[in-house]
This record gives C-alpha cells, sequence and structure tokens, in this order.
C-alpha cells in the first residue's frame, strides 16, 4: 500500500508489514467486523486479567505480601496502559530535575525492550542505566554504583519494590472514563488504581491543553490526594543522525518509521514541525529491526529523507548509516502542577 499525495490535513495510510499494527487498531475500533467479533471472543479473557491483577494488587495493598526497600529512594514513573504515554521523555527530564537539585540518579529498567535503556545512555553517558527483570537485584546494584536516588522507569505495576515517589502518566489522546483491560483493551490496570498514585500526570501531543484540563478534572475525584500535573510532549528540534539540532525540518518530501504505541502521533508532530511526510513505514511498538527491515526502508525511501522518533533512531543508526535519517527530538513543557511536585522531589532528596 503506497500513498501518494496527501492533503494537509490527512495523515497517509502507513505501509506494514504482514500484521503489524492490527491489535493498536483493534483496540482503537478501526477493525470492522472482526474487531467485533474480537470484542465478544476476549471478554472472558479480559475478566480473567481483570481478577488476577487485582488480586495481585490486593495483596500487597492489605500487607499480605510486603514490597523490598531499596537503601536509596525510589521514584517510579509508569502508567495504566500500553505505550503511548510518554514514560521515556518524563524520566528523561525527572533525571534532569533530580540531577538539578545535586542528586546522583540511576535509572532502573526491566529489560523488555533495548530501545529505552539505550535512550537513557545516550543521552546522560555519566548516569548508570541498569537493565533487570528483578527490580529489587537492579535496585541493590543502583546503590552499589553510587546513586542517591532510583528512577524506575514502567514501574506503577511492579509492586515488589517499594518507592517513595510513584508518578502515574495518562496519555490525553487515549484517555477513556470506561477502558478496556488486556487483551480487549489497552489498559493494564482499572482507573481505581490511580488511589496508590503521588502523581497523575496527564500528558499530551496533539490533544490540546482545553482537552487535558478536562482530563484532568474528571481525574480528580479518583486520587483526591494526589498531585496532579498536565505535561505537553512537544516537538522541539529536528537532528540529523550524529548531527547537531537544527530548527528546519529536512527539504522535500519524506518518508516516516515509526515503531512506538501511536505512530499517527509522531505523523502529526514532524508535521507540525515542517515536514512534508508523504509515506509511512509502521512496525510494532519496540520492534528490533533487522538487516532486510532496513532494506526495505532503503527501498521506499528512494534517496528521500527519513523522519523517525529517537527510540526508533537508535536502533536503526547502526544498521543504516547511508539513510538520510532525521530525529525529531522531544521536548516536555510543564503547563500546571509543578510547584508542589517541585516540592516533593526537594523532600525526597534531601
Amino acid at each position: 500500500m503506497r500513498a501518494r499525495g496527501e492533503s494537509s490535513l490527512a495523515v497517509p495510510p502507513p505501509v506494514e508489514p504482514a500484521g503489524a499494527g492490527f491489535i493498536e487498531r483493534w483496540w482503537q475500533g478501526e477493525t470492522g467486523g472482526w474487531g467485533r467479533v474480537l470484542d465478544v471472543a476476549t471478554a472472558p479473557l479480559e475478566l480473567v486479567y481483570r481478577l488476577g491483577a487485582g488480586g495481585y494488587h490486593r495483596a500487597y495493598t492489605s500487607g499480605r505480601l510486603r514490597p523490598a526497600q531499596a537503601e536509596i529512594p525510589v521514584i517510579s514513573v509508569g502508567n495504566l496502559s500500553v505505550g503511548g504515554t510518554g514514560k521515556t521523555p518524563v524520566t528523561r527530564w525527572l533525571v534532569e530535575e533530580l540531577r538539578r537539585r545535586g542528586a546522583k540518579p540511576a535509572v532502573l529498567h526491566g529489560g523488555y525492550a533495548e530501545d529505552e535503556p539505550a535512550l537513557h545512555r545516550s543521552w546522560y553517558p555519566d548516569v548508570p542505566v541498569i537493565v533487570d527483570r528483578d527490580r529489587v537485584r537492579g535496585a541493590r546494584a543502583a546503590a552499589d554504583q553510587g546513586a542517591s536516588v532510583i528512577v524506575l522507569d514502567d514501574g506503577f505495576q511492579h509492586r515488589r519494590l517499594a518507592r517513595d515517589l510513584d508518578v502515574v502518566l495518562i496519555a490525553a489522546e487515549g484517555w477513556t472514563d470506561r477502558p478496556r483491560l488486556l487483551p480487549r483493551g489497552p489498559w493494564r490496570e482499572p482507573l481505581g488504581a490511580l488511589r496508590r498514585a503521588h502523581v497523575i500526570a496527564v500528558t499530551w501531543k496533539t490533544a490540546g491543553p482545553e482537552t487535558t484540563r478536562r482530563i484532568v478534572q474528571e481525574l480528580g475525584w479518583l486520587a483526591p490526594r494526589a498531585i496532579r500535573l498536565t505535561l505537553q510532549l512537544r516537538p522541539s528540534r529536528w537532528r540529523r543522525v550524529d548531527g547537531p539540532a537544527v530548527d528546519d525540518a529536512p527539504a522535500g518530501r519524506a518518508l516516516a518509521v515509526a515503531a512506538i504505541a501511536r505512530p499517527e502521533l509522531f505523523v502529526a508532530n514532524a508535521r507540525e514541525r515542517g515536514a512534508e511526510v508523504d509515506e509511512i513505514v509502521v512496525f510494532r511498538d519496540h520492534h528490533v529491526y533487522r538487516a532486510d527491515d532496513v532494506e526495505r526502508i532503503r527501498t521506499l525511501a528512494r534517496g528521500r529523507p527519513v523522519v523517525t522518533t529517537a527510540k526508533d533512531a537508535v536502533k536503526l543508526r547502526p544498521l543504516a548509516r547511508d539513510l538520510d535519517l532525521w530525529v525529531l527530538e522531544q521536548e516536555v513543557v510543564v503547563e500546571d502542577g509543578f510547584a508542589a511536585l517541585e516540592r516533593r522531589l526537594d523532600r525526597l532528596v534531601s
């Protein structure tokens, strides 16, 4: 499937490997009759998942299971849904805030994907980035390496390691007040889980500030004691791989490549920052690129610039040094609620 001559308003249809993105389209209600069949077929599985996850979390909330305490403070950055909320840029932002306060943070990652740890290492080479599915063991390693605070990437559902601050992200673009749990939908927990959160941050890329503020107000009754933030994940500057950041997008029509949860949001942001995207290649979230993937991208690009995300670039760069590869960088802009979080961070690292 090839898209040509798109309008300024429509995102061109993606070129996809077989089966890529079907689950995401089903969750978004875009698969027609097959989707309705799957809705019915997976309803019992959703119930089983809901009961199992609920029992696990109740065991910790009731005290039947006790989390292990780390030697140093732990800040968890997590969410209630699968992908697309901005955990990686928000983790980076928190690391920078902690360093600004004189702390020595370490990033602890569960190791389910290679792109995020690689990105963290590229952003701050002097910060320990520890990859370990056993978060308790990883926390000990962070303390042994001289860290004074841990930022746990994607930790909200991992109750075995105690945390001093639970930051939960909700993407405005994926918001619903009637979430469907896995596998029938992208949500890992129901909204009631937000009662465990110390900070609820509603992030947005394309939804706009008014929609975001409305969602923040709706969430207030779920966790009235939690700090509530609104964060814009804003496209900032372009950077040719291995080159400096620049304001201008690559010249001419471009091929977009993305292996993230919500590729359409990346495309919208890329076009907002001046890229003339007329074709898209989409892979599954956290896809590990192979030589044949890169050859396919090279063939489709036909010498055009290739625009992609930072997560994708860190995986594509070693395989595709001949591509004219451009990265759209993101920045976290705090729109509301930061004063209360600042006080918590100050107390945590003092």
